[in-house]
């Protein structure tokens, strides 16, 4: 018997051999890793299964199937090195939030809406009325940090000029004898933006939302530069856009995009009331009484008001 081999404890739901240690387990039973490795459901979600609701979600799984070979990946937007991706097939309109290929595959139905956040403010949010492009203020956070960028280089410059001169000054005199020195000023604030978070909202059995923070740029701790920052923040949020539009897409490929200053379209017209009949009739009355209009005239235009 192998040592991840346990033939005393068969998968509950299939019979095969279960793993002896680190085994998927339900209501303490282990699974095997074939049938573990078909589980994609929130973090949490299996240790309050019962097995019966397990082998619900397997059904579901093997329904699935039929999506899984249809996704055809066109788009991926990686979340870091051990944080996954979320993955799109545009032509299908079909969305995974696993980069594997045994992840549930969602569709136009499931996802509701999204939104991806700077911090807590809105940047891009959609749902089946359309894609709104938020304003942000980090450009302008960006530009009140200049006086402070501008004033630690000051004294960077200023450090390294004394430290030229203490490496001058050590040449001629015994080390023993130096003197303590301050350490290198460091550059530091609270950046513009700390990260950005990306929340999905869907219609689905198993999965109501999906979260994940995004990092986002930051100053050099030495060489710090708005130019510099606001480039590789442009750069992120122009990826963030590609993947609000490709989200856009899945939920409605059809809705409008604007961006949140746009102005709004003008309200129509109210339609005219109708006219009065019986007012109108009187008005030509008064002109034919007055001999501005023949008999016939006016008897013309009374049967042409009351639609005679």
């Amino acid at each position: 018997m192998g040592l991840f081999s346990n033939n005393k404890k068969p998968c509950p739901l299939c019979g095969s051999p279960t793993p002896r240690l680190l085994a998927t387990k339900v209501e303490d039973m282990p699974l095997c890793k074939e049938c573990a490795g078909k589980i994609d459901l929130p973090d949490g979600a299996l240790d309050r299964m019962t097995l019966a609701q397990l082998e619900q979600y397997m059904a579901f799984y093997e329904e699935n199937a039929a999506l899984r070979e249809t996704f055809s990946e066109d788009y991926r937007y990686g979340f870091g090195l051990l944080s996954g991706a979320l993955v799109v097939d545009s032509a299908h309109r079909l969305l995974r939030i696993k980069a594997y290929d045994s992840a549930l595959v969602f569709g136009p139905e499931n996802l509701q809406s999204f939104r991806i956040l700077e911090d807590s403010d809105p940047l891009f949010t959609g749902n089946a009325d359309g894609l709104t492009c938020h304003r942000s203020d980090v450009p302008d956070k960006v530009e009140a940090l200049i006086p402070s960028i501008d004033q630690f280089m000051r004294r960077k410059q200023d450090f390294e000029h004394m430290e030229e001169m203490h490496r001058m000054m050590d040449r001629d005199r015994d080390h023993d004898h130096d003197h303590p020195r301050p350490p290198r000023p460091e550059f530091v604030c609270t950046p513009p933006v700390r990260k950005f978070r990306l929340e999905l909202t869907f219609s689905h059995p198993y999965w109501k939302s999906f979260t994940q923070e995004i990092g986002a740029p930051d100053f050099s701790s030495q060489y710090p530069s708005a130019e510099d920052y606001l480039r590789e923040y442009e750069e992120k949020v122009e990826s963030l856009r590609e993947l609000a539009s490709r989200l856009q897409h899945i939920i409605n490929p059809d809705a409008p995009q604007r961006r949140e200053d746009d102005p709004q379209p003008a309200a129509a017209a109210a339609p005219a009331p109708a006219a009065d009949p019986v007012a109108e009739i009187q008005k030509y009355k008064l002109l034919f009484d007055a001999g501005v209009l023949t008999e016939e005239e006016f008897a013309a235009k009374k049967k042409q008001l009351l639609g005679i």
